[in-house]
């Protein structure tokens, strides 16, 4: 039987959506449930680092999940930058040279678009959760693949 993914009641088809009365809302096709079960929020795939390039506007579609994993490679790749432009600096300390220079600067501008791109990150997830973790371990991450899992398999008992 087709149910409501919010409350497990059924839903009444219509041309073009179906209805459930008791959330009093249009529900849409792809979001119809069957038999009670909730609406799977797993992400089909692990984000990888192509997915942090994207638009503001792109990012916002993502699962909140998904913006965690994207958010530990955001960071990820801000320390590596982080670690090469401090070696450069180091470099230059001992010998000023052109090349050094050009590659100081090439590291300040990436390391500014890893800062940028954890704050609008960052910026995401606090709009779902109300904050946004200081630490992302693997751990942390297999924790809530973890709970949403388990809270998937819950039904509306009928």
């Amino acid at each position: 039987m087709k149910t409501c993914p919010y409350c497990g009641s059924m839903v009444e088809n219509r041309e073009d959506h179906h209805e459930c009365s008791f959330c009093e809302m249009v529900i849409s096709f792809e979001d119809v449930q069957e038999d009670g079960k909730r609406k799977n929020v797993m992400p089909d795939h692990q984000p990888d680092i192509e997915d942090v390039h994207k638009t503001t506007p792109a990012l916002m579609t993502y699962s909140t999940i998904e913006l965690l994993y994207l958010l530990k490679i955001a960071r990820s790749e801000r320390f590596k930058t982080y670690e090469s432009r401090r070696s450069i600096l180091r470099a230059l300390n001992h010998r000023e040279d052109a090349y050094y220079r050009q590659g100081e600067k090439e590291l300040y501008e990436q390391y500014n678009y890893w800062t940028r791109k954890c704050f609008v990150l960052e910026n995401l997830v606090r709009d779902r959760q109300g904050y946004f973790p200081t630490k992302l371990s693997a751990s942390y991450l297999e924790y809530l693949l973890f709970k949403i899992e388990k809270s998937s398999k819950t039904m509306f008992p009928y």
